[in-house]
């Protein structure tokens, strides 16, 4: 896989399995999570209709960087330079990953809803809140996925109403280019793919 995107599609799955077959609405993620630990909150911020809203907190999540390309998760060549370089590439690459967990935490819930809002943040240095992405997702489509034989880009075409932040956009796009040419001076580079948008993509 390419550079960054080198996590495993269920990489933050163990803290969201509690979730997994208890009664709507139960929290996706608990204080014990990898995904709490890395600087990730989820909460259901409205049942009826429902919404649940992620936040990331960019600080946090920075600081955990080192030790996921230690655990193997990111490509050894997401140097400590490349992290100052491309934090908004580094977070949409994770929230790229994250989202199918957590909505399969969603609607393997008991009682689950026929639809609901995934709304993606993040918590910038200076302690203000900026949108990322938001979308809908059905139960019907989550239901229509093979779970245990998850593939990249899976996702793509069932995700409804999505919306991405132009100025989040604008910040992934100008540090992939900014990680490419990075990366280019290198020979042994894997470079990400070309033109990679921000969003739900697994």
């Amino acid at each position: 896989m390419a550079l960054a995107l080198c996590l495993s599609t269920y990489a933050l799955m163990p803290g969201m399995a509690h979730a997994a077959g208890a009664p709507y609405p139960t929290p996706i993620t608990d204080v014990h999570s990898t995904a709490h630990a890395w600087g990730i909150e989820t909460r259901i911020a409205s049942t009826t209709p429902c919404r649940v809203e992620i936040t990331m907190n960019q600080s946090v999540f920075m600081t955990h960087v080192p030790e996921m390309v230690q655990a193997g998760l990111f490509n050894a060549q997401v140097t400590p330079a490349l992290q100052r370089q491309a934090p908004h590439y580094l977070m949409n690459t994770v929230q790229t990953d994250a989202t199918p967990g957590f909505v399969h935490a969603l609607f393997t819930q008991r009682g689950a809803p026929a639809r609901c809002h995934f709304a993606w943040s993040y918590i910038a240095p200076d302690g203000t809140s900026r949108p990322m992405l938001g979308f809908d997702f059905t139960r019907q489509a989550h239901d229509r996925m093979d779970w245990d034989h998850l593939r990249f880009g899976d996702m793509t075409g069932l995700v409804q109403n999505l919306v991405v932040n132009p100025l989040f956009d604008a910040q992934v796009n100008q540090e992939t280019v900014d990680v490419t040419i990075a990366l280019a001076r290198r020979q042994d580079a894997d470079l990400p793919p070309p033109g990679q948008k921000p969003g739900p993509t697994p």
